[in-house]
C-alpha cells in the first residue's frame, strides 16, 4: 500500500492475491487467493528453501514504496515458522533476475518484521526463544540513508537523561521508571534481533495478519487474530480474507495489555511493535558517540543536509540523505507505553521446550517459569502451507524509497 497524504492505497503490481476493483481477496481453504497467484511472484531461495516476491525490470514495475508512508499486509492460515520481510525494489530486481542467469546484487537495506531464527545460527546451537517465536529486525542490512536505533542508550547518545524517541517524552516524565525511559540504568534493544526482545509467538494452524507501516515514527508491526465469525481485525477494511483496495491510515488503538510490550504471545488477540525512526536530530545524536566510518558518517551527513536542505540535486551535499525526513506522522501512535519498543531482555522469564534441534514440533508454547511443562508433540517442524494474501510492496531503490516485501516460507 502506498499512502497518499490521507489514505493507504493497495499497488496492485505489488499485491498477490484475487484482485477486484475493491481490493485483494482470498481463501486457502478454496485455494484461491495467494495459492492461485504466488507462481507469478517465484524469487530465488537460498537462505530459505522457498521465496517469493514481487519483481520486475525496473522501469516497467513494480515500482515499490515511497514517502510518504507505505505498508505491507499479510493474512495467513498458518505462520508457525516463516518470514516476512522486506528489501528495497532494487533488490528485489536483481535477485529476481538472477533465475534468469544474473549474479549480480546489491543488498542495501531490509527490515525484517516478522522472522524465524534457526538459519541465524551455525548447526546444533540453541534458538533465543521457540522456533515459532519470530523475531523482529531492522538492522540486517543497514542503509546509509535511513539509520536505526540499535539500543535505548545509544539512541540517546549514552547521556543519562531522555531524549529519543521524542514522542516519548512526556510518557517517560510520567513513568521515569518504565522500561527503556533509563537506559542508562537497564538497557533495552530497539532494533530488534537476537539481543532483544521484540518477538511474536505463532501458533500452527491459527490465523493471524499482520499489517506493516513505515512513516515518519519508525517500523510499525501488528499482528491481529481475525475475528472468529467476521474475519475482522483493528485495521477496518483488513480482515482475514480480504483487504480494501483503499484503507484508512491506521487500526484502531491496540489495547491488549498482552500486546503493548514486545515478546507477544501466540494468543494475543492484537498487538503492536515500534522500531523507532532516526530523523536527523535523532541521527546527529545516535552518531555523536560513534567512529566515523561509512555508517556514521553517512548518518551524519544525512542529518545535516536534511536541516540545511542541502540533499536534493544542486545542492552542497547533493547525494547525503536521511530518508525518514521525507517520511509523513500517519499518526500510528496513540498513547502508547514505550514497552512496545521493547523491555529488557532480563525480563523474558520463559522456558522453552523447542530451541533446540531434535526438540522442534508443531505445538509449541512458552511457558514462564514455575509453570507446569505442557507436552510437545513428536512431529517435526513443517513449514506454513497457507498465505491467504499477501500485499507485497518495498522500497523504492537507494535512489528513492523501499521497495517490497518477501515472503519466506
Amino acid at each position: 500500500y502506498q499512502y497518499n497524504s490521507s489514505h493507504f492505497v493497495m499497488m496492485n503490481d505489488s499485491t498477490s492475491g484475487r484482485k477486484t476493483s475493491a481490493g485483494v481477496e482470498g481463501s486457502y481453504a478454496e485455494g484461491t487467493g495467494w495459492e492461485e497467484a504466488k507462481k507469478d511472484f517465484t524469487w530465488r531461495s537460498g537462505d530459505w528453501t522457498s521465496k517469493y516476491a514481487p519483481w520486475g525490470d525496473g522501469a516497467s514495475g513494480p515500482r515499490g514504496g515511497t514517502p510518504p508512508a507505505m505498508m505491507w499486509v499479510l493474512s495467513a492460515e498458518s505462520f508457525y515458522y516463516a518470514a516476512f520481510y522486506m528489501l528495497s525494489q532494487l533488490t528485489l530486481n536483481l535477485e529476481g533476475k538472477a533465475r534468469e542467469g544474473w549474479n549480480w546484487n546489491c543488498w542495501n537495506w531490509e527490515i525484517d518484521p516478522v522472522e524465524g531464527t534457526k538459519g541465524w545460527f551455525p548447526p546444533n546451537s540453541s534458538l533465543p526463544g521457540n522456533v515459532n517465536q519470530l523475531y523482529a529486525t531492522n538492522s540486517a542490512a543497514i542503509s546509509g540513508c535511513m539509520p536505526v536505533t540499535g539500543f535505548a542508550s545509544q539512541a540517546n547518545g549514552l547521556r543519562h537523561i531522555f531524549s529519543q524517541p521524542s514522542q516519548f517524552r512526556e510518557y517517560c516524565e510520567q513513568n521515569p521508571t518504565a522500561a527503556g525511559c533509563q537506559p542508562w540504568v537497564e538497557d533495552v534493544m530497539w532494533s530488534g534481533g537476537a539481543f532483544g526482545s521484540q518477538r511474536f509467538e505463532n501458533y500452527a494452524d491459527q490465523p493471524y495478519v499482520f499489517a506493516v507501516v513505515v512513516d515518519h515514527r519508525g517500523y510499525w508491526i501488528y499482528r491481529w487474530i481475525p475475528d472468529a465469525t467476521t474475519g475482522e481485525t483493528g485495521w477496518p477494511g483488513v480482515g482475514r480474507h480480504g483487504a480494501d483496495r483503499v484503507l484508512v491510515k491506521r487500526p484502531r488503538a491496540v489495547a491488549d495489555v498482552g500486546g503493548l510490550a514486545t515478546d507477544v504471545r501466540g494468543d494475543v488477540p492484537e498487538a503492536v511493535i515500534l522500531q523507532p525512526s532516526v530523523p536527523p536530530e535523532a541521527a546527529c545524536l545516535r552518531s555523536s558517540i560513534e567512529t566515523v566510518n561509512f555508517q556514521f558518517g553517512a548518518d551524519a551527513l544525512g542529518a545535516m543536509a536534511a536541516q540545511l536542505g542541502e540533499y536534493q540535486p544542486g545542492g552542497a551535499l547533493e547525494g547525503a540523505q536521511n530518508w525518514w525526513a521525507h517520511f509523513a506522522d500517519t499518526e500510528q501512535y496513540q498513547n502508547y507505553p514505550l514497552s512496545i519498543c521493547g523491555v529488557p531482555k532480563t525480563s523474558l522469564q520463559a522456558q522453552y521446550a523447542c530451541n533446540e534441534d531434535g526438540t522442534f514440533a508443531c505445538d509449541c508454547k512458552v511457558r514462564l517459569q514455575g509453570e507446569d511443562e505442557t507436552s510437545q508433540s513428536s512431529t517435526f517442524m513443517k513449514l506454513p502451507r497457507s498465505l491467504w494474501f499477501l500485499v507485497l510492496t518495498g522500497l523504492g531503490a537507494c535512489s528513492w524509497f523501499l521497495s517490497k516485501p518477501v515472503a519466506r516460507q
